[in-house]
Order: C-alpha cells, then structure tokens, then sequence
C-alpha cells in the first residue's frame, strides 16, 4: 500500500472514531411530552414525541470548527399551549449540552471527549469468548477489528497470514520506548497511561520486535502481579489485534495459569494461535495436551503455528502428526517438513511392512514436500533419499488408486532435474543408490496398464479428479491433445488444460491456444482464472521466438502492469526483429518512458538499448 492510500485509510479510521465518540443521545419528560436531543458526527437532531421539530445537518465534518450549534423549535402540549424548546450544544474539550423548555433549563450537561482508542468498539477477546461459549467452536474468523484494517487498497487475509508476509523490523529505539511506556502504565494504571501504551502497540506488527521485546522485557525488574494485570486489562478490553497480541506475549513471561482456559479458546482462532500458544507453553504447565487440542481444532496458517509447539514424544501425538497433521493447512509451507520430522516418518517407513494409513498419511506429507512454491521443502529434508526410497518400496504393496499413482508421478517428476542440482542432492540428503531404487520401484508399478486406462476413462467422462488424470497421462507420455482441446472449449478458463498441452512442445497447438484466448476475453478485465491462463501461456511463449505477437500486443495495452510486466519480460526472450517497427516496439517506447510502474518502466528502457 502506498503513503497516499495509507494516508486516506488513517484518516478514515480518525474520522470514524471521533463521529463514535460525540455521538451521543439524551432522552427527558416535560410534562408527559418526550424529548429526545441526537448528536451525531455529521446532524444534531431535536424530536418531540418523536417528531422532528429541529435538525443541523452538515455538509463536511469541518463545520466542527464552530464550537457550538443550536437548535429550535416548538411544539404543542394537548391543551394546545405553545412551547419553545432551545438546544445548545459543543465544546471542544468537553460536550456541554444545554437544553431550555419556555426559558427554563431542564438539562445542563458536560462530558469529556477523550477519544480513547478502544472506547465505542467491540472487544476483541470477549467477541471470541462469547462466540465459542454460545456455540462450543468458533463459528466466523471474522474480527471487530477488520474495518479498521481492510479496504480496497488493503485487501482482507486469511487469520494468520499477514504475520507471515511481514519482514519489516520497527524503527530503531521502538521497543525500549514501547517497554517504557507499558512500565508506567503498571505503576500508575489510568486511562491516559494505558492509551499511551495502547496507541503505541495498535499500529505495529508484534511478530516485527517479537524476539527483541522479549529479550529486553525479561531483563527488567518488575512486579510480576502488575504485570500480569496490565496484560490481562489490555487482554480484555483491545479493540484492536495487535494489542491482543502483545498482551499476550507479556502473559507468556510469567505464570499465567489461571487464564490457561481462555488462553485455550483464544488459540482456536487461527489470527492468535501463535501468540496464545507461546503463552500456554510459556506460562503454564502441563500445556502440551492443550496445543494438541488447538492443533485438532484449528486450520491454516494457525495449524502451522500449532504443529510448531507441538511436542511429539507421546506416541498418540506422533501418530496423529503422521496420519492428520497436514489436513487442511496451507500448502507450500513448513508444514509438512515439521511432520516429517516430528512424526519420524523415516523410522516409521523403514519397517518391512506397514498400514494403509500411514501408507496414505506418508503420501500426504511427500506431496507436501515436493509442493513447488518458491522451493521444495523436499531438499531440506534430511532424510529424503531414505524415505523417498522406502515410500515407493511400500508403494508395490499398496498402491491401488490413480491418487496414489499420482503421488509416484510427482516423485518422478521430482527426479528429473539436472545434474547439477543432483550433485548438490547427493552432498547432502540423497545417495545414489536411492535414486536408483526409486526410479526402478515406479518403473515397476508404472507396467500395471490400469493407471493410464483411468486417467483415460476421467477425462473422457469427466467423473473423477482430472488434475490427476492429468498428470498420469503425461506420465506415460500419452497423446491427450485431442481430448483436451475438445475440453477446452467448453472450460477455457482451466489453466490445467493449457499447462497439459504444453508438454507436447507443438507451436501449432501453442498458437490454437492463444487464438482462444485472443477470441474470448477481454484482457482489461479478466477475472482470476482467466489472468492465471494469460500468465501460464506468457510463461510458455518464452520458448517459442517470434509466435503469438498479436497476443503480446494485447496483454502490452492492457492497463493491468502486472500483465505488462511480465509480457515485456517474455519480449527480452524474442529476437527483436520479429517486433521492431510495430505497435509493440511503440509500446515498449512509451512505457520506457512515461510507465507509473517503475518495474516495467525499467525492463522497457532495457529492450530499447
């Protein structure tokens, strides 16, 4: 997000707070008659038995400049006397509120305005408490909080995931100032010190001085008792999640075993696993069965945190690693190098026989392992070569399905890199011998004819799971050319298609390809599925010099950069030639020259030189 969105959102969030805190009502009897005075942000409102008599509506919420208003009006009592009532109300520091019927004062009022960041909001805490006390479970991970941090600009994450994205460390001398700030309010706890400390917490990520606070706040003297009070007031009354968060960093650094069963509950919603089970681990005893619990109940990116504080030395614990520990998680993450590992899938496949579960719960985590996010967590795993080599050992046993025969695929594809990379394997988590038993092992089950006889019959009928299919009819390197386009036609939006013809490495198929999408959509406004074939077929070109220029012309007008970027990208791969004088070297001209895109401004000064 940038300085100018950050900006509107900030101000957005002030004037949203202080239209909370003068919005105010008060209702009084004259006579049998109800009258009611509205202050709100933007009118003041005057009704009389529920009938508006008088209203000042603004038209900008700097018309507040103007310390008081007023408002009149009149109304008839049942014998038909006439009254007037006047209203004053305003003040800067204080609301005062005067209210006269006929010259007399019914009403003189004055209240502070103290704009405390977590008055006129919901509570965090107490929002998840109330949620799982009414239903035993927590039944939304939305947050109060979420306006406050979500808009166009800033679009809403998966609860946990922006603690993951965030590498930004605080400015220097923050947390000595932040520990300072949470001393006083211990030793003298108002409103004033706690907003303070709370001002200072709301707009920081914990996870970003974590370790440091930590470090710090363990080498200061204190009174353990105020401490854990301060935590547990900020704990209870944070409208904000990164308070919530740092409360409960500060519990973790002392015994906090009396709150162990709201710790508990709050871990169950995945945006505060990590920080709730560093205070159980932390500040209580006996907690491990307690992060099993969470583990079992909790998914995503909390999971994960989970299966981080999860001790396996019981054997039940080891177990449920192995067979469950990466249903629903994130794929590409650590997940499944930690249930490799604490689950002793190595030991556990290194005998002469197994079950069928762990058969299928050993499947799971090597696909987790050979994800292709940004790496394979495959090559961090010490024992890859042996468990590799034992899985499609087991694998003549047990293998029966297309889904357990897609799992050998992936492990074959995984062997096919170069030698290069295989050097770097065998210096560290593979033997050779390994790689040799592997390679015979799916050789071996790949003779049986009924996987490609499957992968056939799913795609033909399109019942069953056609990702696999898919990829077992690449395996056995079969011609799906004719089938796939047929499919295409009526799912042009399945990048899978695409991705599956590739492999034939046919420009003539390349070109029928981008001719459906060049007919189909319009390239300024492609949704999600559409943008990924765009992607994966500019990918491809990169291969083929010179094809499909009126394609790249199309994704280069688009206004999305993120389109413009990577075509130009794929034009650094083309001989220039095929482009030079056309609408496409125009293009890349202008953009080198006038792009708010700094990135494709500068690959497009590149082809220019």
């Amino acid at each position: 997000m940038g300085f100018k969105e950050e900006f509107k959102r900030e101000m957005r969030n002030i004037q949203n707070d202080v239209a909370k805190e003068v919005e105010k009502y008060w209702v009084l009897d004259f006579e049998g008659h109800k009258i009611e005075i509205i202050n709100e942000m933007m009118e003041e409102v005057l009704k009389v038995d529920g009938e508006i008599i008088a209203q000042n509506v603004r038209k900008s919420i700097w018309t507040h400049i103007l310390p008081f208003s007023t408002l009149k009006g009149k109304f008839q009592s049942s014998s038909g006397k006439t009254h007037k009532v006047f209203v004053k109300i305003g003040g800067f520091v204080k609301l005062n509120v005067t209210v006269k019927v006929d010259g007399k004062e019914l009403l003189h009022d004055a209240m502070k305005l103290q704009f405390l960041p977590w008055s006129n909001k919901e509570f965090i805490v107490p929002f998840i408490e109330q949620q799982f006390l009414a239903n035993q479970k927590l039944i939304t991970k939305d947050l109060p909080d979420d306006a406050f941090l979500y808009d166009e600009f800033y679009p809403k994450h998966a609860p946990g995931f922006a603690d993951q994205l965030h590498t930004e460390e605080v400015t220097p001398f923050y947390t000595k100032k932040l520990i300072k700030l949470f001393l006083e309010q211990m030793n003298n706890p108002t409103d004033q010190t706690r907003k303070a400390t709370y001002e200072k917490i709301k707009d920081e990520k914990v996870i970003s001085y974590y370790y440091e606070f930590l470090e710090q706040f363990s080498e200061i003297e204190k009174v353990e008792s105020r401490v854990k009070e301060e935590a547990l007031w900020l704990l209870e009354h944070s409208a904000h999640r990164e308070v919530v968060k740092f409360a409960l960093i500060v519990l973790g650094t002392g015994n906090c075993e009396e709150v162990k069963e709201r710790l508990k509950i709050i871990a169950l919603h995945e945006e505060f696993t990590g920080v709730a089970l560093f205070a159980l681990t932390n500040g209580t005893t006996n907690s491990n069965e307690t992060v099993w619990h969470v583990a079992k109940n909790v998914t995503g990116w909390g999971k994960l945190e989970a299966l981080n504080f999860l001790d396996a030395s019981n054997e039940d614990i080891r177990q449920w690693i192995l067979l469950e520990g990466l249903k629903d998680t994130v794929p590409g993450n650590a997940s499944a190098l930690m249930c490799a590992n604490k689950g002793k899938l190595d030991i556990e496949l290194h005998e002469s026989a197994i079950s069928e579960k762990i058969y299928e719960g050993a499947g799971t985590i090597i696909l987790g392992l050979l994800y292709e996010g940004s790496y394979q967590m495959m090559d961090d795993y010490e024992y890859a070569g042996q468990v590799m080599m034992r899985y499609t050992y087991h694998a003549k046993t047990h293998c029966r399905t297309l889904q357990q025969f897609y799992i050998l695929t992936q492990i074959h594809d995984y062997l096919q890199y170069d030698e290069e990379t295989w050097e770097d394997r065998f210096s560290t988590n593979w033997k050779p011998h390994e790689k040799r038993a592997v390679e015979e092992n799916i050789e071996g089950i790949a003779k049986n004819p009924e996987y490609l006889k499957q992968a056939f019959e799913i795609l033909g009928n399109g019942e069953g799971d056609e990702d696999y299919a898919l990829a077992v009819a690449q395996y056995y390197n079969a011609d799906i050319t004719d089938i796939v386009l047929l499919k295409l036609k009526s799912n042009p939006e399945n990048y899978k298609y695409y991705m599956a013809l590739f492999s034939a490495e046919n420009v003539q198929i390349i070109e029928q390809l981008l001719e459906i999408t060049n007919s189909l959509w319009d390239f300024n406004d492609l949704n999600e599925d559409q943008k990924m074939v765009v992607l994966v077929l500019l990918e491809e070109l990169e291969q083929y010099d010179g094809v499909g220029l009126q394609f790249l012309l199309k994704t280069l007008k688009t206004t999305d950069y993120h389109l413009q970027y990577i075509t130009i990208q794929t034009l650094q791969n083309y001989n220039k030639s095929y482009w030079q004088g056309t609408e496409i070297e125009q293009l890349v001209q202008r953009y080198s020259k006038e792009s708010k895109d700094k990135d494709v401004k500068e690959i497009a000064k590149q082809l220019m030189e």
